[in-house]
């Protein structure tokens, strides 16, 4: 006998929220998001008939990022908050909605396959390790964004009746540029597969998962490692074959770049976070088949 099927949290929350009769479109649907890639995925979908405020704006650390006075008063006329799960969205999710009861919120991760952070390459210690926490970067496999379009899509509709139709054509020719991309990424990455890299903190770990690759993090509890941490993951990093690390502008590279320098490879840049969703994982996948391909590294 099939199992009764309940509604997810996500499309019962929409059914708490009806809308008002007299909604139209005169003005876009104003939306709020965390990150530049979820502004990339609402404004290809939703068009003309929204206007997106991005909360984590570029060279912002989303783990510890603060709205400050005038981004709050902008919220104040936002229908609804697709969320991603980053660590900001922890402190201020229940003092942004508490101020605004009639903005619906929607994770536009939930129900998806979830993975694990990954354990640190400095050895773990139980006060400061954050090893096996949810990894909220979920976006950067390609296959889980086409998904959330489809979740921004019948929200959309939701808050937006009459374009309905319009939300679901743009998501639908999303989804397949974004499915096309996968495909393009796994067949360049493909005779890589088992290959690692490491980074000073862990955004590409869906990335790796996707494509066969292995993610090392430096980061202790989003602190950089002191001299015997950082000779540990020189250390670790051998043993591990390691052929490239990661470094992006949110976070500080001083002990990426000095890993890089001892084991003898590339320093390669990668920001999870740029506006140009689809233009820059196909960037970052380049750069990953040059810097994992390199003769003369370090295994």
């Amino acid at each position: 006998m099939k199992a009764r099927t309940l509604l997810p949290a996500w499309l019962l929350t929409l059914a708490l929220f009806p809308v008002p009769a007299a909604w139209g479109q005169s003005a876009p649907l104003q939306v709020v998001v965390s990150i530049l890639p979820q502004q990339y995925l609402v404004e290809r979908i939703g068009g003309p008939r929204v206007e997106v405020l991005t909360l984590v704006q570029p060279g912002d650390n989303e783990a510890t990022y603060s709205p400050g006075p005038a981004t709050l008063a902008a919220l104040d006329g936002a229908r609804v908050w697709f969320t991603m799960g980053v660590h900001f969205e922890r402190v201020w999710q229940g003092r942004i909605t508490r101020d605004r009861p009639g903005m619906m919120v929607v994770p536009l991760a939930a129900g998806l396959p979830m993975r694990r952070t990954e354990q640190s390459l400095v050895v773990a210690r139980k006060d400061h390790d954050h090893a096996g926490a949810p990894d909220p970067h979920a976006w950067t496999d390609p296959r889980l964004a086409a998904q959330m379009a489809e979740r921004i899509a019948e929200t959309l509709a939701r808050l937006d009746p009459a374009g309905a139709d319009e939300f679901q054509r743009r998501a639908h020719a999303l989804q397949g540029e974004l499915l096309a991309l996968h495909e393009e990424i796994a067949a360049r990455l493909a005779p890589l597969r088992g290959s690692a890299f490491i980074v000073f903190h862990p955004s590409w770990g869906y990335f790796a998962d996707a494509y066969g690759l292995v993610q090392l993090p430096i980061e202790v509890g989003g602190r950089e490692p002191g001299p015997r941490g950082l000779a540990e993951i020189i250390r670790r990093g051998r043993e591990s074959g390691a052929r490239a690390v990661f470094v992006q502008q949110q976070f500080s590279q001083r002990s990426a770049r000095a890993v890089a320098e001892a084991l003898g490879v590339e320093v390669v840049e990668a920001d999870p976070l740029a506006a140009d969703y689809v233009a820059n994982l196909r960037l970052v996948s380049l750069r990953i088949a040059k810097a994992l391909a390199a003769p003369g590294d370090a295994r």
